[in-house]
């Protein structure tokens, strides 16, 4: 990795003139004037030094730069900054690299021998999966890729939350429904006709609720599925209070002096702020457990499994809930390092300029199986995953369906199926003699579009290691539609087989780099990289 590179090479430089940086950075200038990458590490150490300008710093680092074959230039800017030119030689020789290592390229080991957890969707168990939960989907089962292309070990698990008030709703419903008794609930449509026609008789309102939610359930999962997404393991939340690990969580926060009695009902209150929101309540009036009280014996769960890593991907409307899980997990002594959490926000979904509802079976929200039928897996996942989790969506059925370059994710699979078109063109022009793409004619490949080209692939595994540490899936969107943009733009204006055979070659080199690199882009964001179109 061309980044990881120049911070080798910085750190070795700045021993050598005994410098020091806790955190040296390099980044990609903003403009291309700037060179490839630039650092602010002489501003760092000037601070600590006090009697050096960050000017002088820059230049003493430029003047003792260890030599290296891949660096044209580094030059020093007015204030300081130090930016850094890869040679045109070494940007033709990466072509080689990313050919050779083919979907191996990206892969780092950065997160080698760890382990990491990643909770996603978690549906409502009392219907289907509607259309902004399933967003949950595609980011966590993305995410869980590039976790695995960096080294981590990981497992994906949902949550089944089988029991509480709302489920016992649920099953006073449906078991209203499947008798033919009134009833008055907020639990209507078609979809519980057909679930009560599925279950048949029983006997009580929870043995409804349990064949339902497991009917729901299996539902969630197929939808899943179509999605691309199968978990690991599956949670029930009823579990957690039946095999006494809830009781246990309680009993270790009460030794440590957080619970407190109010109202008949159990509170977890490190303070007394607590004891305002009855969402802190891990035991109610009645004697059942809620939520939170289960949540917190899950997350003991995920802790003691000694993963590296736990995440937890919920609807925005959790955001409440997440400070309550960390001063749990902080009491009872847990490294909160470790966890964290993304939250996403609600999708609307529209076709052109107008919102639509187009569930038939749910009665009140649009089911992420309708619109998955609709407009197929690829769209579903591309369009879920191109805005950052704490933005709306408007999901746009018009556009998702369109082939044409207004589709993002179509322009990306254009992309990739034209350069497979253009491969075996290749074949049937030069036959026998068809030019072997391991020949080192990539140093004919040096206009500006090529080279600018270039330049955006080899930042592929940057972005990989990049994501695995910020969790912006949505960067690979784009960046996946910038490398599509430049493809397009040079296919356009230069001829790519001609009766030079050794351009033809070297471009035909990077067509191959470019169809891996899409090719590896979108299938960490679950998308297919068709070979035909």
């Amino acid at each position: 990795m061309i980044r990881e590179k120049i911070i080798s090479d910085l750190s070795k430089t700045l021993e050598k003139l005994n410098f020091f940086s806790e955190n040296l950075v390099i980044t990609k200038p903003s403009l291309e004037k700037f060179g490839d990458y630039t650092t602010n590490v002489a501003f760092e150490i000037s601070q600590k030094t006090n009697k050096q300008s960050p000017l002088d710093v820059a230049k003493k680092i430029e003047a003792n730069f260890i030599k290296n074959d891949y660096l044209e230039k580094i030059n020093v800017e007015q204030r300081g900054f130090i930016n850094f030119y890869l040679k045109r030689e070494f940007l033709q020789s990466q072509i080689l690299e990313i050919i050779s290592k083919k979907e191996n390229y990206g892969i780092s080991k950065i997160a080698s021998g760890k382990k990491a957890r990643v909770e996603f969707i978690s549906g409502n168990p009392t219907g289907p999966l509607h259309i902004g939960n399933a967003r949950g989907g595609p980011l966590g089962d993305s995410l869980a890729r590039v976790l695995e292309l960096v080294g981590y070990a990981v497992l994906r698990e949902y949550i089944h939350n089988d029991v509480g008030g709302q489920v016992e709703k649920f099953g006073q419903s449906l078991f209203s429904k499947i008798n033919k008794l009134e009833e008055n609930s907020e639990y209507q449509g078609p979809y519980m006709k057909e679930l009560a026609e599925k279950i048949g008789a029983v006997k009580t309102p929870t043995k409804a609720a349990q064949k339902g939610t497991e009917l729901i359930l299996a539902e969630i999962l197929k939808t899943s599925a179509d999605l691309g997404i199968k978990f690991d393991q599956i949670y029930k939340e009823s579990d957690f209070f039946k095999s006494g690990k809830t009781k246990e969580s309680i009993t270790q926060l009460s030794k440590k002096g957080v619970v407190k009695e109010k109202d008949s009902a159990i509170w977890f209150a490190p303070n007394d702020e607590f004891l305002k929101d009855k969402k802190s309540v891990l035991v109610k009036s009645d004697g059942n457990y809620t939520y939170f009280a289960n949540d917190i014996a899950y997350h003991q769960e995920k802790f003691n499994s000694n993963y590296d890593l736990i995440i937890d991907i919920f609807g925005s409307n959790h955001h409440g809930h997440i400070p309550r899980i960390k001063a749990a997990m902080a009491t009872l002594g847990y490294d909160l390092s470790k966890l964290k959490f993304i939250l996403y926000q609600f999708v609307r979904v529209k076709r052109g300029k107008k919102a639509v509802k187009m569930s038939k079976r749910a009665g009140d929200f649009v089911t992420a199986s309708e619109v998955l039928e609709e407009v197929g897996k690829d769209a579903f996942r591309f369009f879920m995953l191109m805005n950052e989790p704490n933005t709306h969506i408007d999901f746009d059925l018009k556009t998702a369906k369109e082939k044409s370059e207004k589709n993002p994710v179509y322009y990306v699979q254009y992309a990739h199926a034209r350069i497979k078109s253009v491969l075996e063109a290749a074949k049937k022009e030069f036959g026998d003699n068809l030019p072997k793409l391991d020949d080192s004619k990539v140093n004919l490949l040096n206009n500006q579009t090529e080279i600018s080209l270039i330049k955006k692939l080899i930042t592929f595994p940057e972005l990989v290691e990049d994501i695995s540490k910020n969790f912006q899936i949505h960067t690979l969107c784009y960046y996946s539609l910038n490398i599509a943009k430049d493809w397009h733009k040079f296919y356009e204006q230069h001829r790519i087989i001609s009766s030079d055979k050794n351009l033809s070659t070297a471009r035909l080199q990077l067509a191959s780099a470019v169809a891996t690199i899409l090719s590896s882009s979108l299938n960490l964001l679950g998308v297919n990289a068709p070979s035909k179109m």
